[in-house]
């Protein structure tokens, strides 16, 4: 059983570096081809139809979502890995997925029993939390979109044929995609959110329940009509199942539940087996289902494209055209000697080195150190792989069973700026230049886009839908710039929320979420006063500036602050013990206050929200997870480690926590990388660091971490073990991700980009 077809006459042997092998489908865009990476792996690369290639709307519209969809990170999607928008043929590139489609796997065995369709329901309901995450709209969320593995479902073509639909739409005036898949809001002209993706996904579980639409089938325009006005047929559905589905199908986008719920809801399923909401190897899937599933995924890559042929008579040969540049070996370039950092009494607010905080975890996977000796940064970069200091639960050295890494970067251009603090977002680097003022650099090219040139908001707090937030502990100020321009949007300074009798002194903390900036601030009392200072977490309209709500603390509050959903979570310590909180987003209110320690002054350092729980790592070095709607405690991980915090970034992928813990001072102390089972808090993995870690994600099984001495460690994911490594400079190379892209600090003086990947020897 093959999912790819041999190639065809006129087909392209290569697209850009991937080398074309087979045929894998079309659609309204293009045609997908199966290709190997240079590295050997394999990927879907879809080339769009000349048609849209020729036309400038389709363009912009293409460049906009690829830069969308690089943001998209989770374990039920195909990431997108690399793309031309610019080519002469615009093209992209994601992760294979060896797997039969829905539709097919519908079509070939029929309707599926309810505990495969519940699987179905809590992968694709992950997948869509990973995709709104990253604030894409799927928007044609249909069982060809949905492609079968062993391990999960997968979504794919998240946001991509939007471009070529909207292009279709403008042309044609008509609504364009899949009828019964379409939620009624899109159907009548009205704006298309998450919700839409939500009513889709209810589609889809019908369709693998019952074997047939929700809305039954005929003409386009009649299944279109039945969405709009008539309810869908559920008769073929389980009660409880059939009632999920019905309320993922309310005509009233505001009546259908959010996807958290969903995965809280359909995430109760039990495999085959008898395990519960795990997939592996086909436990989930119907057994014919499974069968073609296990044979697609260890089907091998056919051979290159000059020795596949398409049938006897034409030979797929090297006169085939090539789509897009060709690879080329580029030259190495030596690095100047990297400037002094800047005192803390130069930096406004008085700066402190300090691990960067993942802004948009969503948005990317890797982060990439490479240099030779802190001199040489070549165009094509590696490092030596090694046996690694990973230990398990019983500290084994045993040498590892797991295939050793090459990690890779090719450098795609240096900027003349030096951004510390980057945050990429919709094609652009955002960060803190040395003149102390905020800079803006395109991201494909490093070009300068605009510079803001007011030095009292040069401390970069973040970006949010379109909006880049900066603070000024010496002013007091908020500021929201427009990503596009750098104009400022509206200022907000510490009167606001500064409480009568007190003194504004420093911003903790400052997150934008839903036009709401949410501060955590330290203020000053008169002098003589005990305390001597007081904290708040307050909330602001971004709009206006106007105070939403305060709330004061008197003994301490951490730094750590996150708005999920809603909630605010956060950490406040006071006389009797130190507590993890959650807060109404919307009124300041107190939902429920858990004791992390019955100690005066111990921090919350760490935040992470993951479906109903809450991680918080705090400053003893202790993990907690937390019932995220009752604040009751489920576990607390204690590593062996002394006086450690956790440290920003903590990741939940796979059914694990990933994080890191270290001193996060002004010295390179040791740190150590943690795997936390996620659902009992039991210990799988930990690998000491020479420095502290930052971790970054997954990629091709292996953790990848950083640390402050300018080093990139790829680890076993299932043992901590064999980590490859390679160096970027002799300090923190302060880098930001999305995608397959990496920006960083070169140790020159300048942002560098780079694209990498992580191959076996």
């Amino acid at each position: 059983m093959q999912a790819f077809t041999p190639l065809e006459a006129g087909d392209p042997t290569r697209i850009g570096p991937y080398r074309v092998v087979g045929r894998l489908g079309s659609g309204g865009m293009g045609r997908v081809y199966l290709a190997r990476s240079p590295g050997g792996r394999a990927t879907a690369v879809k080339v769009v139809h000349d048609e849209l290639a020729e036309d400038s709307s389709f363009r912009a519209r293409f460049r906009r979502e690829v830069a969308a969809a690089r943001r998209v990170m989770g374990p039920f999607t195909a990431p997108l890995v690399d793309a031309d928008p610019d080519a002469e043929t615009p093209w992209l590139a994601t992760a294979h997925v060896p797997g039969l489609s829905l539709g097919a796997a519908v079509a070939r065995h029929g309707a599926w029993p309810e505990q495969s369709v519940r699987a179905l329901g809590s992968g694709l309901a992950e997948a869509l939390e990973a995709i709104h995450r990253a604030r894409v709209v799927h928007r044609d969320l249909k069982p060809s979109n949905v492609l079968l593995a062993p391990d999960g479902p997968r979504v794919i073509d998240f946001g991509i044929s939007v471009a070529a639909d909207d292009t279709k739409l403008t042309t044609t005036g008509a609504v364009v995609g899949s009828p019964g898949y379409l939620p009624p809001e899109q159907l009548i002209g009205g704006e298309v959110g998450p919700a839409g993706d939500v009513f889709a996904l209810g589609a889809l579980l019908v369709y693998a329940a019952t074997g047939t639409s929700a809305f039954g089938g005929g003409p386009a325009h009649g299944v279109s009509y039945r969405v709009v006005h008539e309810d869908p047929d559920l008769a073929g559905l389980p009660g409880e199942l059939a009632d999920v589905v019905g309320r993922c199908l309310a005509k009233d986008p505001l009546r259908r539940p959010g996807v958290p719920e969903l995965v809280a809801e359909l995430g109760r399923w039990e495999g085959a087996d008898g395990t519960r909401g795990t997939f592996t190897g086909a436990t989930w899937l119907p057994t014919p289902v499974a069968a073609d599933a296990m044979a697609l995924h260890t089907d091998p890559l056919p051979e290159e494209a000059g020795m596949v042929t398409a049938g006897a008579d034409h030979p797929v040969g090297a006169d085939l055209p090539t789509v897009g540049p060709a690879h080329t070996a580029v030259a190495t370039a030596r690095l100047g000697r990297p400037p002094a950092r800047p005192s803390s009494a130069a930096h406004p607010g008085g700066w402190v080195r300090q691990r960067r905080t993942a802004v948009l975890a969503a948005a990317g996977i890797l982060v990439v150190l490479t240099a030779v000796a802190g001199l040489l940064l070549p165009r094509v970069l590696s490092g030596p792989s090694r046996e690694g200091n990973g230990v398990g639960g019983s500290g084994s050295t045993a040498t590892p069973t797991v295939v050793a890494k090459q990690l890779t970067v090719r450098e795609q251009w240096p900027s003349d700026e030096d951004l510390w603090h980057p945050v990429v977002a919709d094609g652009k680097v955002v960060g803190e230049g040395q003149d102390g003022l905020l800079h803006a650099v395109d991201a494909d090219s490093g070009d300068t886009i605009w510079t803001y040139d007011d030095p009292t908001a040069s401390s970069l707090e973040g970006v949010s839908d379109g909006l880049v937030v900066a603070s000024s502990n010496e002013q007091g100020t908020i500021q929201g710039i427009a990503l596009d321009g750098g104009k400022r949007i509206w200022s907000v300074g510490a009167q606001a929320h500064t409480a009568p009798g007190t003194t504004f002194h420093l911003y903790l903390r400052i997150v934008v979420a839903d036009g709401t900036v949410y501060v955590n601030a330290l203020y000053d009392l008169p002098e003589g006063s005990e305390p001597s200072g007081r904290y708040a977490v307050s909330a602001l309209d971004a709009a206006t500036g106007r105070l939403k709500w305060t709330r004061p603390v008197e003994y301490g509050l951490s730094d750590a602050l996150a708005v999920v959903d809603g909630v605010v979570y956060g950490g406040m310590w006071e006389k009797d013990g130190s507590y993890f909180y959650a807060l109404d987003a919307a009124t300041g209110d107190q939902r429920w206050r858990y004791r992390m320690q019955d100690r005066y002054g111990t921090e919350v350092t760490a935040i992470r929200v993951s479906g109903d729980t809450v991680y918080a790592g705090d400053s003893r070095g202790d993990l907690h997870a937390v019932d995220a709607r009752r604040g009751t405690r489920l576990w607390t991980y204690e590593p062996d480690v002394q006086s450690a915090q956790w440290l920003e970034p903590l990741l939940v992928t796979d059914g694990m926590i990933l994080g890191g813990t270290g001193e996060n001072d002004s010295t390179r102390s040791p740190g150590d990388v943690h795997a936390v089972a996620a659902g009992s808090g039991k210990p799988l993995w930990t690998t000491h660091t020479e420095g502290e870690p930052e971790v970054h994600g997954l990629l091709g099984g292996s953790v990848l971490f950083s640390t402050e001495t300018g080093t990139l460690h790829a680890a076993d994911a299932r043992t901590g073990k064999s980590p490859a490594e390679t160096r970027l400079s002799p300090d923190d190379p302060d880098a930001a991700v999305v995608g397959d892209r990496v920006y960083f600090d070169g140790g020159d003086g300048r942002l560098h980009a780079g694209r990498i990947s992580l191959t076996e020897e």
